[in-house]
């Protein structure tokens, strides 16, 4: 987590506005997740039950990830932690807890810009509603695959399809996906590479990025 500490700490000390994606202009969109570089811790922040918005200075967002690391991750049992009650509104909860990617990384330089791709998982639904991810014109589809999402310059696109050729019908919720992108994103994307995450869904879905072709 040093990366991310220098991060927060290297910002200005004035408050940033973190709110519900797609529901308005935030600095960051909630839920907003810092992962590790080998995937295997998650910091992720949240607004409380009800509320959509609120703002809280980078500052005290280190304070809040150092407290978190020291009691919960630095002492045995290293589980993780939840912290409340953040923000000016008190509306933000900043939880560390432990992942598991299911990520395997390409080549190198054959990713598509890593600015580009964090624009897509910062806009793409990351709600734990279920899904039913399936073909086109199956009634009990709520989500066609392949789900596409693309840049508005063609610079970077992300996947969702089935992990084997043909037609799948599988479960899920965005939630998960969204967690797999965001790893495909700090695991891959950032060293250059393109990058798939598998076992999503019940769990025949994955994700992946790619360089649109024209």
């Amino acid at each position: 987590m040093d990366d991310f500490m220098v991060a927060i700490s290297d910002s200005p000390p004035v408050c940033k506005s973190f709110g519900e994606r797609n529901t308005g202009h935030y600095d960051a969109p909630l839920p907003f997740r810092y992962l590790s570089h080998d995937g295997l811790c998650a910091i992720d922040l949240a607004h409380a039950t009800g509320v959509m918005s609120d703002t809280i200075a980078p500052v005290d967002l280190k304070v809040a990830v150092r407290l978190l690391i020291s009691i919960c991750v630095a002492q045995a049992p290293n589980q993780g932690g939840l912290l409340t009650g953040l923000g000016q509104n008190k509306a933000l909860a900043l939880r560390i807890m432990p992942y598991r990617p299911t990520v395997t990384c390409g080549p190198d330089d054959s990713g598509p810009p890593w600015l580009s791709c964090r624009d897509i998982v910062d806009k793409m639904p990351a709600n734990n509603k279920k899904q039913v991810f399936g073909p086109r014109g199956d009634v009990r589809t709520t989500v066609a695959l392949p789900w596409r999402y693309t840049t508005t310059r063609q610079r970077c696109g992300v996947i969702v399809d089935g992990t084997e050729p043909g037609k799948t019908t599988d479960t899920g919720d965005w939630y998960k996906i969204w967690a797999a992108a965001n790893a495909v994103e700090f695991m891959c994307t950032q060293l250059g590479r393109n990058g798939t995450a598998t076992s999503l869904g019940e769990p025949q879905l994955q994700i992946e990025n790619e360089i649109p072709g024209p």
